[in-house]
């Protein structure tokens, strides 16, 4: 009895240790994507002042949209398309990353 919980204890050493060095390379792989998670992260703040804006104000929101659409009719579009683009893959990464976190083991 006592060798099988000796066995488990130097197993569990192991699998720490190995967790440690993944979390560490993870670290390592993701850290020249940092400065990208920030601009992003300042475009969504961005996104939501002007939702909020929008809200507050409708008649400028729905005035910049028209000067927009008046001015360059494809190139909205094609920001529109861009935008809705990137929205839908926020929202698939914002899935994953609830999974990802909701799996991790807590740090402390």
């Amino acid at each position: 009895m006592r060798e099988s919980l000796i066995a488990i204890a130097e197993r569990r050493t192991r699998l720490l240790a190995r967790a440690q060095t993944e979390r560490e390379l993870l670290a390592a792989q993701l850290q020249p994507t940092d400065g990208a998670a920030l601009l992003v992260q300042s475009a969504l703040r961005v996104a939501q002042r002007a939702l909020e804006r929008s809200r507050q104000h409708p008649l400028f929101m729905t005035a910049l949209v028209a000067l927009l659409v008046a001015l360059r009719p494809r190139r909205a579009l094609g920001w529109l398309m861009k935008g809705w683009s990137a929205w839908r893959l926020y929202r698939g990464a914002q899935r994953w990353w609830r999974q990802f976190v909701g799996r991790a083991p807590d740090a402390a």
